[in-house]
């Protein structure tokens, strides 16, 4: 029988669930939103990686305020993690928790993931060190200062960028690290291997349903 590429990878999973979630105006971690009865938006989020066998380890970051809030008995194998007071942060204290030599990082807010899209991701690190989903952009774009525009970006080039983020794990715990002593601060994780390694990140094409929930109306999209 033909092996199916990425099918004997096994990885580990970083969910960064930590956030509070302001814009959403729940009044709690938007992560812990009902979208179902009986499902929160994290237990969707992770169901593709607990329904994985290559997925070895499941860490969830999280605030100090959830650490204690109940998962279904289903996901009691999982590693609960304490978030810190960046996004950056919260990823390098996961990453600690790892012991694969793969991991992909996943918001937990993006519960639409599906395995075709793991699949994917594992398959391209069978021949790269760092790769992410990420979509064109499809939107004119324009640079503005002051109010004024002073610049339109052509978009053919424009990609973004969504997780998970699937990386060798000790290039991306090298990259946390050199981060920290150098104080450099970065929008995702591979914004890091693009500052501070010489490793070529990889875009692997992703999906428009895999949309990070931010504000109320990204709700309607992904109750379905």
């Amino acid at each position: 029988m033909e092996r199916i590429k990425g099918e004997s990878m096994n990885y580990a999973v970083l969910i960064v669930a930590a956030g509070r979630g302001s814009r959403m105006n729940l009044g709690y971690n938007k992560v812990f939103y009902e979208i179902e009865k009986g499902v929160t938006v994290l237990q969707k989020t992770l169901t593709p990686f607990l329904s994985d066998e290559r997925c070895k380890q499941i860490i969830v970051v999280l605030n100090k305020d959830d650490m204690g809030k109940p998962f279904k008995k289903e996901f009691g194998h999982l590693i609960r993690v304490f978030g810190g007071a960046t996004r950056q942060e919260s990823v390098y204290n996961g990453l600690m928790a790892i012991k694969e030599d793969y991991v992909l990082i996943h918001d937990g807010a993006r519960p639409n993931i599906n395995h075709e899209q793991i699949d994917i991701l594992l398959e391209t690190l069978e021949q790269e060190e760092a790769c992410i989903l990420a979509i064109k952009a499809k939107d004119t774009l324009k640079r503005v200062e002051n109010g004024y525009v002073i610049e339109t970006i052509n978009r053919s080039d424009i990609y973004q960028a969504q997780t998970p983020q699937a990386f060798k794990t000790q290039l991306i715990i090298d990259c946390h690290k050199k981060a920290s002593k150098l104080n450099t601060q970065a929008t995702d994780d591979s914004q890091l291997v693009e500052l501070l390694s010489d490793v070529k990140v990889k875009v692997v094409y992703g999906s428009e349903d895999n949309l990070k929930l931010t504000t109320p109306k990204d709700l309607e999209l992904v109750i379905k």
